[in-house]
């Protein structure tokens, strides 16, 4: 009789009850904690790039382009119809603060962060968490090394590729906003390259999110068998979904609201979302595992 695999609400449930362990909470609190506060220290270090929606009155006949100066640059691109311009100053040593920071909390953050799925694995386990664990992600050398070249994978490579992705789409909006300057200027050939630059900024998110959900897997490997070596990790995380990870894929799609709330609240809803969608999303790898081994028995 062939494994059959539980409702993707049958784990959403299982998640949510588990969740409420005072361990769990705990390891979330701290670490929620530390990246809103990471998140205020670059607020205060003005470490975060800005950008404006301003009246083209302001730039009249600036063109769309990169202009340098003494301090930095600015990127500005005109959108006619619209009679707005998007501005994006950016001065040398913002950059400078950006990357600093960002890198000093990214390396502070990550092995806590792997350090919380640990305890999140404890649980699911059955087993007694301990909550100064996840600190040992920080004090031993090699889980620390782990963690972070685990955590840039998921956080910093994959968003370059999401990035990237969407540059077909940005260029076709350049090319629309800069041949359509009014309402009359708007024919079919323009409406078109309007919908298929929005169908291919679509395409490349979604891909992004493809791409982290193919990884994601690493991360909860890494939690649950410190122990492993780093190419070993990644080998059995990106095999564990094998042949599961368009269900995977579907059922992280199916949590895409809590992760688009968790955004829009700069991560204070991830006491919530983070435990949720962690633990539901290690119970599916688990289910995906006992699914693998009952078809292999089968044969």
């Amino acid at each position: 009789m062939p494994y059959q695999f539980p409702h993707r609400r049958e784990l959403k449930f299982q998640a949510k009850r588990m969740m409420i362990h005072p361990i769990a909470m705990r390891a979330t609190l701290v670490v929620v904690c530390l990246m809103m506060a990471a998140f205020g220290i670059k607020y205060l270090l003005n470490a975060n790039p800005t950008y404006a929606l301003v009246d083209l009155n302001q730039y009249k006949d600036t063109a769309t382009g990169l202009y340098f100066n003494d301090n930095g640059f600015s990127l500005i691109f005109r959108m006619d119809l619209t009679q707005m311009v998007l501005a994006v100053p950016l001065t040398y040593r913002q950059i400078a603060t950006f990357l600093l920071v960002g890198a000093l909390c990214f390396l502070f953050l990550a092995p806590l962060r792997v350090g919380a799925m640990e305890v999140y694995w404890t649980i699911l386990r059955g087993d007694q968490p301990v909550l100064t664990g996840i600190f040992q992600w920080i004090t031993q050398l090699r889980r620390l090394i782990k963690a972070v070249v685990v955590e840039f994978v998921l956080q910093v490579g994959v968003r370059l590729v999401g990035i990237l992705c969407t540059v077909p789409s940005l260029y076709l909006y350049y090319l629309f906003y800069t041949n359509v300057t009014s309402l009359d200027q708007i024919t079919n050939q323009m409406a078109m390259l309007q919908s298929l630059a929005a169908l291919l900024a679509i395409a490349a998110g979604v891909f992004a999110f493809w791409l982290h959900c193919l990884f994601l897997p690493v991360r909860y490997c890494l939690a649950a068998h410190p122990e492993y070596s780093l190419g070993e990790t990644f080998r059995r995380g990106l095999r564990s979904m094998k042949g599961y990870r368009s269900r995977f894929f579907w059922f992280r799609m199916s949590m895409a609201p809590w992760f688009f709330l968790s955004q829009l609240s700069y991560n204070a809803l991830d006491l919530f979302v983070m435990p949720y969608t962690s633990m539901a999303s290690m119970l599916h790898v688990q289910e995906a595992a006992r699914a693998r081994n009952a078809l292999e028995n089968q044969e």
